[in-house]
């Protein structure tokens, strides 16, 4: 952009959406310490216990911890300042994030189904025992501790999972209570609910990623109004370039504007600030604007709806 003292220049502002960052990272992290917590607890309780369930459970949490530590991680490196320059090297990493995301898919996929052939394996060899009280204690536990601290958005899942071990654990204990063998098999059977959970829980993980690789992260309708309305913003001649893609459960966006090249380079910051208010203000699921300013350069001279006032250029013609 040309400043007061004729040299040409580039501004580039780059805008985040802070407070929106830090609630997603919190809710992550939280999340994280959460389900790892409980996958240590389910799983050392649920191998002394002897409870199936219980350790199914415990896979299930180490899943979500994993999950939830992918997201802290993208979280924070969208945080990071980066030169325009680098966006596309960006957008390279998130592409094998993306890939590692379907990896982490297709290992949950196989330890669903490995509990669920030990499972089934374990039932036919004969359950001749109930678990220890203290799997029941956890379960419960774990429950109260989902219900209380981990983030709404996972709950769903999670309580359902817990839920059917405790039943499981529950019932078999009560086999041992009431002299009721045939009970013993409820614990197994929780736990190959479970694996199915989990399978479940990969499969549609896996296919979400897959799928998230070959949509727009704006739909079309949406970018048509966002190009509408900074064409619209006072100070901006032209929107020269677009692009956006997912970051976590949000959109970033990257903006190409020219202006009037008589203007000063903080000049040109102010219309692009004013640009990001407006965007983050209109379109809820945007999280980050990252905007490039540069000079309006039709090849003749023109009047800019920046300084209303100004006086057309001379031209040759004149």
């Amino acid at each position: 952009m040309r400043g007061a003292n004729g040299t040409h220049t580039e501004g580039v502002v780059e805008m985040a959406a802070k407070p929106r960052h830090a609630e997603a990272e919190a809710s992550a992290t939280l999340g994280l310490a959460g389900n790892a917590g409980l996958a240590l607890l389910k799983g050392a309780t649920g191998i002394a216990a002897g409870s199936a369930a219980l350790l199914a459970d415990a896979v299930r949490s180490a899943a979500e911890a994993a999950a939830c530590f992918a997201a802290v991680i993208g979280l924070r490196k969208a945080q990071s300042p980066q030169p325009y320059e680098k966006r596309s090297a960006q957008r390279g990493r998130n592409r094998i994030e993306t890939v590692s995301g379907v990896i982490i898919s297709v290992l949950l996929l196989l330890l669903g189904l490995e509990i669920a052939i030990q499972t089934l394996r374990a039932v036919l060899l004969g359950v001749d025992a109930a678990p220890h009280w203290s799997a029941l204690v956890v379960i419960v536990v774990s429950l109260l501790v989902q219900l209380l601290a981990v983030p709404s958005k996972s709950r769903k899942t999670d309580l359902l999972a817990s839920a059917v071990a405790l039943l499981g654990i529950a019932g078999a204990y009560s086999g041992e209570l009431f002299n009721a063998p045939a009970l013993y098999y409820l614990d197994p059977a929780a736990a190959f609910v479970i694996a199915i959970l989990v399978l479940l829980s990969g499969y549609r993980l896996i296919t979400g990623l897959v799928l998230q690789g070959h949509k727009l992260s704006l739909q079309e309708e949406d970018a048509t109004e966002l190009m509408q309305i900074v064409q619209r913003i006072e100070g901006v001649i032209t929107v020269e370039d677009l692009k956006a893609w997912e970051q976590g459960h949000y959109v970033a966006v990257e903006l190409r504007i020219s202006v009037n090249p008589r203007i000063s380079v903080l000049e040109g910051q102010e219309i692009a600030k004013r640009v990001r208010e407006i965007l983050l203000k209109r379109f809820i699921h945007i999280s980050e604007v990252y905007i490039a300013v540069d000079p309006y350069d039709p090849g003749y001279p023109y009047k800019s709806n920046h300084d209303p006032n100004q006086e057309p250029m001379p031209t040759l013609l004149q």
